[in-house]
């Protein structure tokens, strides 16, 4: 990381507040844990109104700063106050509470309890040291991220602790709407899951067990008139859109170029073509045209970049912190009235359900990845849900597909569409139709929650806003999922999972130092995990209040937390986060060598000085390098030496001794073998559903295990309206 000309962005005339709602008001949260995740899901209940107290017992977290690596604080740094602010601090954990979140175990009484770990509470792995990189290598990230000419690398910013955390809130309000549980939340199996796109399902429907390639797509992040601007081209249809954007018309149907596939293996031609024109033109006046062309395209933000575009700052993205910075509000924004200041939220259920949300109906307007993940989510913890497609546009991810659309129910086979809709029912609506939207608010008028991730013209212009449903049903709960929001001026602006980490700086911090930055597309099942927490929270005030409510959760601030390390680092010390390849500021040495075998790699994070030297007893060299600072100036050589080290030597077997030393260590895994790793294995992650068209498919679970708690799929992926007569008959 580099430090960068400039001075830190400054809170002044920016109000100091948490982001708070009132729709956790009277509940008790004890956070007894170290670490972003834990952290992290104590702070999504706070900024919903909850009391959360923090035990702090020496957590390495409040003395860190990026922009610091090798001196601890002496006073708090930056991501400390941004995941602590709204919350009372104490040195001993009080006995009750209503929810315990924790990373090292609990000793008091509280009904809900949810372990946040890296592997779960048993299972082979269980107890073993792991942090964010090495989780990332053990998921299977990292056999895909990188490029044809790189080693495995990381994603920036550490998105798999942020999503453990928000699947660990999820998990507590899942808890508390049964009238209590203990939930094992595991971090590699919430990555395994949001840090890549459904691998084993692909190899499933095509029988390919070849790896991925690190390759990606192209265009994604290029090069243009004065930096970076970033292009997410997924559908025939936005390619054939570009195509005419850049006058280049001739390209709209070359099959070199209208698939992701087609893509990646043309790069050279498509970069030949389409490389000038990007070049000729500014990234603001081709985020322009995107607008208009409805093309995802996106400034490329980092640390310092965001503060100055137009679209967050006129949304009042940034609020400021007492500590004297600015920071990202909570990405969960409530729209109904305020509750009454008297209001102090009861038990959210009166009776022990298994099913969190049973007898708790969803009509899901969603398409595509980020949408439907949360109302997988909500039909995994029990809800009924109804998928609404059109009968000709169905759900956009139907048409990523492994199968020609020559061969019969072609459409029945996209790997990430069976991902995120087992257990759902599918009815076919055509809402731009009298009959269909009459028959859509019929369906409304049953529902408990709506919910949609279009821009948000689409809603609107079809008349089916919020005002309209709670006519039919007034204490309607309604999620929005939109890009970038419900207003300001990118709002009607085409998103998808790239575009976000495109724009937030998560695609900064992924890369070589001299490269491109990268986009892994985690964005879309991170926000899913959100817009889930979302509706619980919303359900959780109903209960309380009688009163429905509008609930919007864009997926830009989603990604804006994801970042919020090099946001609040800049933005309190003027220091700007940069990609480093493998390494990062917090573990020295950290990275990824090559062991013996093709494509074998091992992952290896130092975080401490007693690590290194149980490291150095096992290469037997390099005890004299004490301290981090000393490895940190001599990586290079470190480097080298491991390499060397490494490369006659089993992947797996080096991994497990390095492992067994107390060392966080990894063998890469390789993505599309997820279902073969061990832990995964032991702990039933998979579960097999017979689908009427596809056959046996197994899917991964949603990263959550308890004994209360019935946490099972309870059916396939939908076909195209396979429910319509049995749902629609009764609305």
């Amino acid at each position: 990381m580099s430090n960068s000309n400039g001075s830190a962005a400054a809170a002044e005339d920016v109000p100091v507040r948490p982001a708070s709602s009132a729709a956790l008001r009277g509940v008790r949260v004890v956070e007894a844990g170290r670490g972003i995740a834990v952290s992290y899901a104590a702070k999504l209940l706070r900024d919903q109104g909850a009391s959360v107290v923090k035990v702090d017992d020496g957590d390495p977290l409040r003395r860190w700063s990026a922009a610091s690596p090798d001196e601890p604080l002496t006073g708090d740094g930056p991501l400390w106050s941004f995941l602590q602010l709204g919350k009372t601090i104490v040195t001993q954990a009080p006995a009750e509470a209503d929810i315990v979140l924790t990373s090292a175990g609990w000793d008091g009484r509280a009904p809900v309890v949810v372990h946040v770990t890296p592997f779960g509470l048993d299972g082979p792995l269980a107890g073993r040291v792991a942090n964010e990189f090495t989780l990332q290598a053990w998921c299977g990230l990292m056999s895909a991220c990188g490029t044809k000419d790189s080693p495995p690398l990381p994603m920036g910013a550490g998105p798999g602790e942020w999503a453990t955390g928000a699947t660990a809130a999820l998990a507590a309000l899942a808890g508390r709407r049964a009238g209590g549980a203990t939930v094992d939340v595991a971090a590699l199996e919430v990555m395994a899951v949001c840090l890549n796109n459904y691998p084993t399902l692909y190899r499933e429907f095509t029988g390919n067990v070849a790896a991925l390639s690190r390759s990606g797509d192209w265009p994604s992040v290029v090069r243009c008139k004065d930096g970076w601007v970033g292009l997410c081209i997924f559908t025939a249809q936005q390619w054939a859109d570009f195509a005419v954007m850049i006058d280049r018309l001739d390209l709209a149907e070359d099959e070199r170029c209208t698939s992701m596939g087609a893509r990646s293996r043309n790069r050279a031609f498509v970069e030949a073509n389409v490389g000038p024109w990007l070049t000729g033109h500014t990234a603001a006046e081709i985020v322009e045209l995107g607008g208009l062309f409805r093309v995802p395209v996106a400034l490329i933000g980092n640390g310092e970049a965001l503060f100055d575009m137009e679209h967050p700052r006129e949304r009042g993205v940034f609020i400021g912190n007492p500590a004297g910075f600015r920071q990202p509000r909570s990405p969960v924004l409530h729209h109904g009235r305020p509750d009454h200041d008297d209001h102090a939220g009861p038990a959210a259920s009166a009776q022990t359900t298994t099913r969190p949300l049973a007898g708790v109906r969803v009509v899901d307007l969603t398409a595509f990845w980020a949408g439907p993940y949360a109302t997988h989510l909500l039909a995994a913890l029990g809800a009924d849900v109804i998928k609404v497609e059109s009968p000709t546009r169905p759900d956009g991810m139907r048409f990523a597909t492994v199968k020609s659309p020559a061969e019969p129910d072609w459409m029945e086979f996209g790997p990430t569409f069976h991902g995120t809709n087992p257990g759902k029912r599918s009815v076919t609506v055509n809402l731009a139709t009298e009959d269909g939207r009459a028959r859509f608010l019929r369906l409304v008028a049953t529902a408990d929650v709506v919910v949609e991730n279009f821009t948000p013209r689409v809603m609107d212009g079809l008349g089916l806003g919020y005002d309209e449903l709670r006519r039919v049903k007034p204490d309607l709960v309604m999620l929005r999922q939109p890009g970038f929001g419900l207003d300001g001026p990118w709002a009607n602006h085409a998103a998808f999972a790239q575009t976000m980490e495109q724009t937030t700086g998560i695609a900064w911090l992924t890369g070589l130092p001299d490269g491109e930055p990268l986009v892994r597309s985690t964005i879309d099942p991170i926000t899913g995990l959100h817009g889930a927490f979302a509706v619980l929270t919303a359900l959780e005030r109903r209960a309380a209040t009688g009163q429905g409510e509008l609930v919007e959760v864009p997926m830009l601030e989603v990604a804006l937390n994801i970042a919020a390390e090099p946001i609040v680092t800049w933005s309190a010390t003027g220091y700007r986060m940069d990609r480093q390849g493998a390494r990062g500021p917090g573990a020295v040495p950290q990275g990824v060598y090559r062991c013996a075998g093709e494509e074998q790699w091992a992952a290896l994070a130092v975080e401490t000085d007693e690590q290194w030297q149980a490291l150095a007893r096992l290469t037997g060299w390099g005890a004299d390098l004490a301290t981090r600072a000393e490895r940190r100036a001599r990586h290079d050589e470190i480097d080298e030496r491991l390499a060397a080290w490494f490369a006659d030597r089993d992947r797996d077997a080096t991994a497990e001794l390095i492992l067994n030393a107390g060392v966080p260590a990894a063998p890469v895994w390789d993505q599309m073998l997820q279902d073969e790793l061990p832990q995964l294995v032991a702990r039933h992650f998979y579960q097999p559903l017979e689908h009427p068209i596809a056959g046996t498919v197994r899917h991964p679970g949603i990263g959550m295990h308890s004994r209360q708690l019935d946490l099972t799929l309870r059916g396939p992926a939908p076909t195209l309206g396979q429910h319509t007569e049995e749902v629609l008959r009764d609305a």
